[in-house]
């Protein structure tokens, strides 16, 4: 038996990625790199539920219009350096559920434009300034990794922040300097629940001026759970 088809009639085999107004949807299709067949105009890139086991500026030569980026749930274990560096567009970059234990020096250097970022259940414990470039940085959602500190820099940096949600880590207290990397925010919500914290007092959130203590919510009142809201 043979199967004759018209020549300018393409033939795949198998699922292929979808294409809808500029957004690129290769989700649950095992792959294990982006693939390069893509529309160079695309705009969003949803990678998401594959094997990808590392992620950088290679990839992504060819998307330099992306603004939206989903490779969660995949087996990410590594970012390269200058992640941004071929899509300086970028705004939401997502990359929870994967394999990363931490952000190495430069990784976000190029990704200035960046306003959302999910690194949640990953295994990280982060380490000198990995966010420092993330100047209009709306939400960083840090959740179920390893995070021994709230402290997550040296200097003053995420200027516009305002979502921090470090929810399910393992930071058993508060220093009233952790949050002095935030002294220059605008920090309006800050979710700290399932941690196993000792305490919290108003004293270890002076450095974040937007908070107001009348407007404060503790849930529960078990400090084993602490959420704040502006």
């Amino acid at each position: 038996f043979c199967l004759l088809l018209p020549y300018h009639i393409p033939f795949y085999i198998g699922k292929q990625c979808q294409i809808r107004n500029e957004m690129a949807d290769c989700s649950h299709l095992k792959l294990t790199q982006i693939p390069s067949d893509l529309p160079n105009n695309i705009t969003g890139l949803d990678i998401s539920h594959n094997q990808l086991r590392q992620l950088g500026p290679a990839n992504l030569t060819k998307y330099s219009q992306l603004v939206y980026l989903n490779a969660g749930y995949n087996s990410i274990s590594k970012l390269q350096p200058e992640l941004c560096k071929n899509v300086p567009l970028l705004q939401i970059l997502k990359l929870e559920h994967n394999e990363l234990y931490k952000i190495p020096d430069g990784v976000f250097a190029s990704c200035t434009n960046l306003t959302e970022l999910n690194l949640g259940y990953n295994r990280i414990d982060t380490k000198n300034d990995p966010f420092k470039t993330l100047e209009n940085l709306n939400i960083l959602d840090l959740s179920h990794n390893l995070l021994k500190s709230a402290n997550l820099g040296l200097q003053q940096q995420l200027k516009n922040l305002r979502v921090l949600i470090l929810d399910s880590n393992e930071i058993t207290e508060l220093k009233k300097e952790d949050f002095s990397f935030l002294s220059n925010t605008s920090l309006n919500s800050l979710d700290l629940s399932s941690n196993p914290l000792k305490e919290v007092g108003r004293e270890e959130l002076m450095y974040c001026p937007g908070f107001s203590w009348d407007r404060v919510n503790c849930l529960p009142s078990s400090w084993y759970s602490a959420m704040f809201w502006i």
